[in-house]
């Protein structure tokens, strides 16, 4: 699980024709231009958003900013390629923002924020105004609640932005030793969760059902398998079912992670395909407690499938639709 990564690097330059950079930026280059939210959302730790300012004024000020261009390239590759094609006349000058790291932590932790913020000195500024304030050795630190080995829209990253007066690599290192304590300290009660996860299937499509359940918990990034097993569930006296097991340790309240697992129960046409059961504390966590709204188990099962489907990056939602096709599941 990723609870901090780095983001694209920002790269201030002035130019006296900024209409003529970008065209070049993107033509030889490859970029592709945005505004700062689509070139945040699909950049990647790799890549370098270009902000082109002209000549006249400060070359960091975001104010001036007039085309923005996402390069799939780090930013001393950008110089370099101007360099090298004879173009660098089209800037006049040249200087780095700050780094950008993205931390997951839970929805709601206003006290962990100010728990980071005080720990490293930060300052709280909108996203904008960090990257516009922060310079070469700065580090802009935003937060999201959303699994991190995907895409971040803006609208998913929190109002609090943090500037910190340290250079990218070694707060990364900071962040990264110390971003469990900070996402426990956000979650209900400090805690995470252990439950066991009972997969049941009388057509004893174990292992499919298996394979469909990890990848939408790696892809949601919902929690570390511990362990699992074969057991056998005494639900009547005298009579037992063979059921595989699942022992997670979880973020997700148990409650979240049942709507999940309804979600997994059943196809769209409302058919149950599976049993898969959760425990939490020893306790059996009822499909009930788990209903937004008063609805037949089917109903919500349909529901939360498809709620369930549209939050899976779409190369792990087309693995649990082969998956279920299949074992002809409809």
């Amino acid at each position: 699980m990723l609870f901090v990564r780095t983001g694209p690097r920002f790269l201030f330059l002035q130019s006296p024709s900024p209409p003529q950079l970008e065209e070049v930026l993107v033509q030889k280059l490859g970029g592709k231009t945005l505004d700062l939210g689509g070139a945040l959302k699909e950049s990647s730790d790799a890549d370098t958003i270009v902000l082109i300012t002209p000549s006249g004024g400060p070359v960091a000020d975001i104010d001036s900013v007039q085309q923005i261009v996402l390069v799939q390239a780090g930013s001393s590759i950008v110089m370099i390629q101007l360099v090298n094609l004879g173009l660098i006349s089209l800037v006049t000058q040249a200087t780095l923002g700050p780094g950008l790291l993205v931390q997951r932590l839970p929805r709601g932790s206003s006290a962990v924020l100010e728990t980071i913020k005080e720990e490293y000195g930060a300052t709280a500024l909108p996203l904008i105004k960090a990257i516009g304030t922060g310079k070469a050795d700065d580090t802009v630190i935003t937060f999201t609640d959303k699994p991190l080995h995907k895409a971040i829209k803006v609208e998913d990253i929190f109002d609090i932005t943090l500037l910190v007066h340290r250079p990218i690599p070694k707060l990364f290192r900071e962040l990264s030793r110390e971003a469990i304590r900070y996402i426990t300290k956000g979650l209900d009660d400090n805690q995470w969760y252990e439950v066991r996860i009972n997969i049941y299937d009388t057509d004893e499509e174990y292992k499919t059902h298996y394979r469909r359940l990890v990848t939408v918990l790696e892809d949601l990034e919902a929690g570390l398998i511990l362990g699992e097993a074969w057991t056998r569930d005494h639900a009547l006296a005298l009579f037992s079912v063979v059921a595989y097991q699942i022992r997670l340790f979880t973020m997700l309240h148990p409650l979240e992670l049942k709507r999940i697992l309804l979600g997994l129960e059943y196809t769209d046409s409302g058919s149950r395909c599976a049993d898969i059961d959760l425990y939490y504390r020893r306790k059996k966590v009822e499909w009930a407690e788990a209903k937004q709204s008063p609805s037949t188990r089917a109903s919500l099962g349909v529901q939360y499938r498809k709620e369930l489907l549209a939050r899976l990056h779409p190369h792990a939602r087309e693995k649990v639709l082969q998956l279920e096709q299949s074992i002809g599941l409809k």
